[in-house]
């Protein structure tokens, strides 16, 4: 493969000279899968200059830096088989044998006939037709650049499905080109593009084979700001010329009727035609700088950023943060709809009454994150125990005290073959761009199957699972990526999961102590703007005892209804007072019966993991527990407290 003249490497993105040139030129590979922001604009090599840099499409891209390659093949199996030039076409039909080369000098006017005849019939379009031709030129000839468009439909992922003949053979073919010791020594390069690698064959992308996998990441910050800055600000050149363009339009208007305008005319005509080869400039709202641009489009390719700016000036305003931030959060939703959930956290630990300890646990791992101390910052917390207890609230308070994007986890899985393997590659990549980010992975004993069940799905789940738990397992994500896994059944969790350096910290979040409540009806009527004469809500905690932190909420919700429902006139303010809150209290029925708590709440103890980070009142809840005695196993349970001497009861 030969990189055009005139453009150095060091010009080229990291993902084409560090994932494919260098393990190409080493002899490494000749086969490579290609996925991830496939759609992506790419800064032009031969304009990387400051002055004058813009941005081309991905297959321009292509297109670019292959021109002094002597052959280069295009296929997608809607066109079928491109070339870069059109001389390329005859010399690949004669490579793949579809034009017998003359036999001599003299070749007879019917071979000549034949051989024009064979040179204007059209190439097919079939894949298994299509590939057995490139299969032949890149056997023949050396040199040869070979692309593969949306190779996903092409050799595609069995998902545990017996896939078709032609797919098979498909598969083989592209395989065997990974080995063939003929076509490496002939130089000749196969790049499978797909915006999944997972959507491609799993034979493909075995260890075993010698097809290597590149990434296109989507832009970290300086990329970022680059493109911003030519969009936005432009160059000095360009400013120039504006600034002339503007110093002359302005003279033309001044200009008496029937003066000579020919030479201004003319200078006006040469620097619109200067100003051609800039990009357009969008305006910025004054507030919304270069730098903080930049950091609200953590998350966004150049092609979403682009069509923001395209987007807002149809508004005919300058472009804001918060219309930033609200395009953003369309995108990504659209994105990543099928995976995640974009979470816009509002609460910090101001709005979450009780529950100081784990506030200040919490509080210590942000300082940690702040000095960039990420030894401090465990890799995941598992927050456990009955429902209702605020553990929501605990991971939206740490992604808004942190400045993190947040997002929570969906069930990845599908019913649909192949799906799920694609939805899981698609999450991790997604989380990968977020970055820093809190993700919530709730009802974790659901989403996440203990991989000793029976699954009878060919191994999907076992995939999916070892990737996740690989990328949790990554220590460059250490403060930079928290997971926290959220559960009422912490027993159910896969032990995988649940081990040091996956998640580092498991909580028990039991329900609140009577002590804890008065806090948590401050924070629940300060939340909802509900105004009330009562001044310590400690007699109400005191009638609550048990319910958790959803039910408070709950009940203060309630009061407000019997309050306003209380009123003498529509015009009178609504205010909840003693006798409206009692009436919520005892017009409450609880969701969960007291054995389901007590007993998710004994699970989650038996799973924590540091002392230090119990609730002050762990005894007392163990006793409570105890007295009642509603849950089965209940001696056994004991028994293993007392043998890890998690609590002294």
């Amino acid at each position: 493969m030969e990189i055009a003249k005139n453009i150095p490497r060091d010009k080229l993105p990291n993902w084409l000279t560090k994932e494919i040139l260098e393990p190409f030129d080493s002899g490494l590979a000749s086969v490579f899968i290609l996925h991830g922001d496939i759609n992506c604009l790419i800064s032009d090599p031969y304009t990387q200059d400051q002055e004058n840099r813009s941005y081309i499409k991905f297959r321009e891209f292509w297109r670019k830096i292959l021109m002094d390659n002597e052959m280069v093949i295009f296929y997608n199996i809607a066109s079928g088989i491109g070339f870069l030039k059109p001389g390329m076409e005859t010399e690949f039909k004669k490579a793949a044998g579809i034009i017998d080369p003359p036999t001599s000098t003299g070749a007879s006017a019917v071979s000549a006939a034949r051989a024009d005849l064979a040179n204007k019939r059209a190439l097919p379009n079939e894949p298994a037709l299509c590939l057995e031709l490139i299969d032949k030129a890149l056997r023949n000839r050396k040199g040869i650049v070979t692309i593969i468009n949306s190779a996903h439909f092409i050799a595609p992922t069995s998902g545990g499905t017996p896939i078709t003949p032609n797919d098979r053979i498909n598969t083989e073919r592209l395989r065997n080109w990974s080995q063939s010791e003929k076509i490496r020594e002939n130089g000749n390069l196969v790049v499978l593009v797909s915006d999944q690698a997972s959507k491609i064959s799993e034979e493909l992308r075995l260890n075993g084979n010698e097809i290597r996998i590149a990434y296109i990441p989507k832009p970290e910050a300086n990329e970022r700001r680059i493109f911003i800055k030519t969009y936005t600000s432009g160059s000095e050149t360009q400013k120039n010329i504006l600034r002339k363009l503007r110093t002359l339009r302005k003279i033309f208007s001044r200009q008496e009727s029937g003066s000579d305008t020919s030479f201004l005319n003319q200078q006006i005509s040469g620097l619109e035609e200067q100003i051609k080869a800039f990009p357009d400039l969008y305006e910025l709202d004054p507030d919304l700088n270069l730098e903080i641009f930049t950091v609200a489009t953590q998350g966004l390719s150049l092609t979403q950023i682009k069509e923001i700016l395209v987007q807002n000036r149809k508004s005919g305003l300058p472009l804001s943060l918060s219309t930033v931030n609200e395009k953003k959060h369309d995108i990504l939703s659209s994105e990543y709809s099928d995976v995640m959930e974009i979470v816009n956290p509002i609460k910090g630990f101001e709005d979450i009454g009780g529950m100081d300890h784990i506030k200040k646990f919490l509080i210590s791992i942000l300082d940690a994150i702040r000095k960039g101390d990420t030894r401090r910052v465990p890799m995941g917390i598992t927050l456990m125990g009955p429902p209702g207890t605020g553990k929501t609230a605990i991971v939206e308070a740490l992604a808004k005290e942190a400045g993190f994007h947040m997002v929570k986890k969906k069930n990845l899985r599908s019913k649909w073959v192949g799906d799920s393997e694609d939805r899981n590659e698609k999450f991790i990549n997604g989380v990968r761009s977020l970055v820093p980010i809190v993700i919530m992975n709730d009802e974790a004993d659901l989403g996440e199957a203990n991989r000793d069940s029976p699954k009878g799905d060919s191994g999907v789940s076992e995939r999916m699972m070892q990737s996740w738990m690989t990328f949790l397992s990554d220590p460059r994500i250490r403060g930079k990526v928290i997971v926290i896994n959220c559960t009422n059944r912490a027993d159910r969790i896969d032990p995988a999961l649940k081990r040091s350096g996956r998640s580092d910290k498991r909580i028990l979040l039991p329900m609140p102590a009577v002590e804890e409540m008065p806090a948590i009806f401050e924070v629940m009527f300060r939340r909802y703007s509900i105004k009330t004469n009562i001044k310590d809500f400690g007699k109400y905690a005191e009638m609550i005892d048990g319910r958790s932190g959803a039910d408070i909420e709950a009940i203060s919700l309630s009061a407000l209804d019997f309050a306003g429902r209380n009123q003498n006139s529509e015009d009178e303010e609504t205010i909840v007072d003693d006798a409206a809150l009692v009436a919520a209290i005892r017009d409450f029925i609880p969701s969960a019966s007291q054995a389901d708590i007590d007993y998710m709440t004994m699970v989650s103890l038996l799973e924590s993991s540091s002392r230090e980070l119990l609730p002050n009142n762990i005894v007392k809840i163990v006793d409570g527990i105890q007295r009642r005695n509603l849950i089965p196993n209940l001696d056994s349970i004991l028994s293993q407290i007392r043998e890890r001497n998690i609590v002294s009861i």
